[in-house]
């Protein structure tokens, strides 16, 4: 059985995005009958823990390391202490975050979540560059690279990223997002948007839009669920100054449970967010059936497919027309929630580590196929 070293880290301490990737990406490869053995990499002293319930036992072990992250990191760049034998020997290596801890004696697959560092230096503030650096290095080394959508693949050019070493895996829905089966408290009475506070998540056009159609009460409260990230000083003072601020509830962090009540209660997901490599909130509020908004372009919109109401996102006038569309056209809304509920279904974290694990086999070949030929 391969081994298989599994960059756990980053669901340590959260459950949306790249944390809920790691973690539901893991118990899926857990879960195959052929699939790898993993060895879990999770070194920190800051506590946090991943949430194993319902893992496969005896196909992962896991490593909390001897020292914190940082620690490790510098013990990985040791000569015989490198990643891919510390704390296990692995064949291939997971990078599944944007820190790459230090690998040489294995193959290493890195996932493309997005470059929108790359796409516009605004969207990830002052560390942009570092950033950059970094994830240019690691593709450089990677010897397979994984996005996760079809524009995902554009991403990766931008980085200069060998086309041939690209796979396309989309993420899954967690089956605890569906439709609710009874009538859910205050549904069909809010918007929702999902997702960390940032300039490219959009939510000032968002809020400009609302503010214009409460001005004439021609559109329900607003729910954002996300916490603060980076350069969204700007947005936050707007908000708290907004002459509809008690049309605005924002919620910093929801457990699972609640999330899913949330997106069943709602009328739909407004999310036209400028850059995105996949866009998990949407996906997540087809799977509840609740139409979204997203931005025409991106990877949401590929996600969302045909379904969707499409705008333009650096256009306020843009969202705020979808939002009205959707709001007043009833029989469209509830004909592409449908439609939508039934292309979630597609999207599967089952599917997402059988592709994974193909991807670990190609990169411990490729390595392998590496080794030969210098060795003459």
């Amino acid at each position: 059985m391969m081994r298989v070293g599994f960059d756990i880290r980053p669901a340590l301490f959260g459950h949306a995005g790249i944390a809920r990737y790691g973690r539901e990406l893991a118990r899926a490869l857990c879960e195959l009958e052929d699939g790898p053995f993993l060895e879990f990499y999770a070194p920190t002293w800051r506590g946090g823990r991943v949430a194993t319930t319902g893992f496969r036992a005896g196909r992962y072990r896991m490593h909390r390391g001897l020292l914190p992250a940082r620690g490790m990191a510098l013990l990985n760049r040791v000569p015989g202490f490198d990643a891919g034998r510390w704390p296990a020997p692995v064949e291939v290596f997971h990078w599944t975050d944007y820190v790459y801890p230090t690998v040489r004696s294995a193959a290493t697959v890195m996932t493309l979540h997005d470059a929108a560092f790359a796409v516009d230096p605004q969207f990830h503030g002052w560390n942009t560059s570092v950033l950059l650096d970094r994830v240019r290095r690691a593709v450089a080394a990677a010897d397979r690279v994984i996005v996760v959508s079809e524009p995902g693949r554009h991403d990766a050019e931008l980085l200069g990223v060998d086309p041939a070493v690209v796979t396309v895996v989309p993420n899954g829905v967690a089956p605890c997002f569906r439709p609710a089966a009874d009538h859910v408290p205050g549904a069909g009475d809010y918007l929702l948007t999902v997702g960390t506070i940032e300039p490219r998540k959009n939510h000032s056009r968002i809020l400009q839009a609302l503010e214009n159609l409460w001005d004439r009460d021609a559109a329900p409260d607003w729910v954002i669920v996300g916490r603060t990230g980076w350069e969204c000083e700007d947005f936050l003072r707007r908000l708290e100054a907004s002459r509809h601020r008690r049309r605005i509830r924002w919620l910093q962090d929801t457990d699972d449970e609640e999330l899913v009540r949330i997106y069943q209660g709602c009328i739909a997901l407004v999310y036209p967010s400028l850059h995105e490599g996949f866009g998990l909130p949407v996906l997540e509020a087809m799977a509840c059936g609740k139409p979204v908004v997203v931005a025409d372009g991106t990877a949401p919109a590929w996600v969302a497919g045909a379904g969707a109401m499409r705008v333009q996102a650096r256009e306020t006038d843009s969202i705020q027309e979808g939002i009205e569309r959707i709001l007043g056209e009833h029989p469209w809304r509830r004909q592409a929630a449908a439609v939508l509920l039934q292309r979630s279904h597609r999207f599967t974290w089952e599917e997402a580590a059988r592709r994974t694990w193909q991807v670990y086999r190609q990169a411990a070949e490729a390595r392998r196929e590496r080794e030969s030929a210098a060795a003459g």
